[in-house]
């Protein structure tokens, strides 16, 4: 049976809606950075710390991505989604139930890996779903979808930490991933699974070879700034990345039908659509790192209103998403992108600007600007990456989108929390206060985002090198 295949009956935008909810729900996980004071408080830990919230979730489905995107290949797009779905509801229940700091870790662990599941295999429901050439306009409608769980997270979790605390931001979720699970199950969405006889090989060992790379790279990159650059578990991760990396290319080369081929990252505009996605992830999570932040502790506003001006970030990118989709396929993928990458940098420089008495109307124009430039990045510039792969391994491309983007995240959070912690020193040092002086973090928060917004206008000249493209229409197969 031919992978993308609808069953009779089966409306054409459902797995779609699917995809798109199922994302939504993964990425509600907004509502942590509305409630990251909270936990602080609450177990006791430095704000340095506070990354391992990010990193163990984060690092787990980094790991797993091209896995899972490779299991959803061989064994169903939809029954892999759902194992993700029934994963995250297990994860959110132990961190919403967490008693100490380590548990509550281990929950985002599991969830992590329900991410995984959903991530790898969620955007290829999407493009099997419709030809080749309205692939772009299709993504955009899924990245609508997807950004409505960035916009919601804020203000409901600023709400849920008024009416309850910070263990409701968890707990709310498990039923709704619950409910979504079922209501697949009882309305499938038509894809069917490739038959056995049609069933790629897994190619398990490229797939883990590959994601334990990346992962060894990221907690290496994490810990560096917290642990030194000379500690055994630093020196280890960065010793995996080129002996794991070289495992993953020899084991690829010689697989009859490979994970991902290495030879794909021969090609410029992949490789470039790639590293860009990881840039302009990297800057764009700044926000979601210090913003809550700045906007609770240094403007003292109430969670609500903080959550509602966090908002604006994936407000504007939820709005622009399906123009970026159409404009792709109008304007050519590269100069959309690239549009996207200008707008952002603007929107960072003016974050860089923000003060104490900085009006709310402004702060959220500034977060709806970067909003508006990631959203005109994303979809055109993961369609040129998925594009780039066969339809029997969009399992696999979509699971290449997520990790660029998470390596992007992970690396903003790393490298933004060192940056912040060596200015802060500085200004303790200059100014004789504490670096843990409130007083010490706006001049950090401001040179933080100008760097970042200096990266995004680095990003947006690449990407004028392949301001032309448009996606590749790969015939299905």
């Amino acid at each position: 049976m031919t992978i993308g295949t609808a069953r009779t009956g089966a409306p054409a935008s459902w797995p779609i809606v699917v995809a798109a909810a199922a994302v939504l729900v993964i990425n509600l996980d907004t509502m942590v950075n509305i409630a990251l004071p909270a936990l602080t408080r609450d177990f006791s830990v430095e704000v340095s710390e506070i990354g391992w919230l990010v990193i163990c979730y984060v690092l787990t489905y980094a790991c797993l991505l091209v896995t899972t995107g490779r299991l959803a290949d061989a064994y169903g797009h939809e029954r892999v989604v759902r194992l993700g779905l029934a994963l995250s509801v297990v994860g959110l229940t132990g961190c919403g139930v967490a008693p100490t700091w380590a548990w509550f870790l281990a929950g985002r662990v599991l969830q992590g890996a329900g991410a995984a599941l959903v991530l790898g295999a969620a955007p290829a429901l999407v493009t099997l779903s419709v030809p080749a050439d309205r692939r772009a306009r299709a993504l955009g409608q899924f990245q609508f979808g997807v950004a409505l769980g960035f916009v919601a997270g804020p203000p409901v979790g600023g709400l849920l930490l008024i009416w309850w605390d910070w263990r409701a931001v968890f707990l709310i979720r498990a039923p709704l991933a619950a409910a979504l699970l079922a209501l697949v199950v009882l309305r499938p969405t038509g894809l069917d699974a490739p038959d056995r006889t049609d069933r790629p090989p897994l190619d398990l060992a490229g797939a883990l070879s590959l994601g334990a790379a990346v992962a060894g790279g990221l907690l290496a990159l994490n810990r560096g700034g917290q642990s030194g650059w000379s500690s055994v578990p630093v020196l280890i991760g960065l010793a995996a990345v080129p002996v794991l990396g070289g495992v993953w290319i020899v084991i690829e080369r010689r697989a009859v039908s490979p994970a991902l081929d290495p030879r794909l990252f021969r090609s410029p505009s992949f490789a470039v659509a790639n590293l860009l996605s990881a840039a302009a992830n990297a800057t764009m999570f700044m926000i979601w790192l210090l913003v809550p932040y700045y906007l609770l502790t240094t403007r003292a506003y109430p969670t609500v209103v903080g959550g509602l001006l966090l908002a604006a970030n994936p407000l504007a990118m939820a709005l622009i998403a399906p123009l970026a989709g159409r404009g792709s396929g109008r304007f050519g993928a590269g100069r959309v992108a690239t549009v996207g990458l200008a707008v952002q940098s603007g929107g960072l420089v003016a974050l860089s600007r923000l003060g104490e008495a900085t009006p709310a109307a402004v702060v959220a124009l500034s977060l709806g600007t970067v909003g508006l430039g990631i959203g005109l990045f994303t979809v055109p510039n993961m369609s040129l990456v998925m594009g780039s792969i066969a339809r029997e391994q969009q399992g696999v491309a979509g699971a290449l989108t997520q990790m660029a983007r998470t390596v992007g995240v992970v690396s903003g959070v790393a490298l933004g929390s060192l940056e912040l912690t060596r200015i802060r020193a500085g200004e303790a040092a200059r100014t004789g206060v504490a670096a843990s002086d409130p007083a010490t973090f706006l001049p950090a928060f401001r040179t933080v985002f100008l760097a970042a917004a200096i990266v995004a206008a680095a990003a947006a000249v690449v990407s004028l090198a392949r301001a032309g493209d448009r996606e590749p229409n790969r015939p299905a197969t």
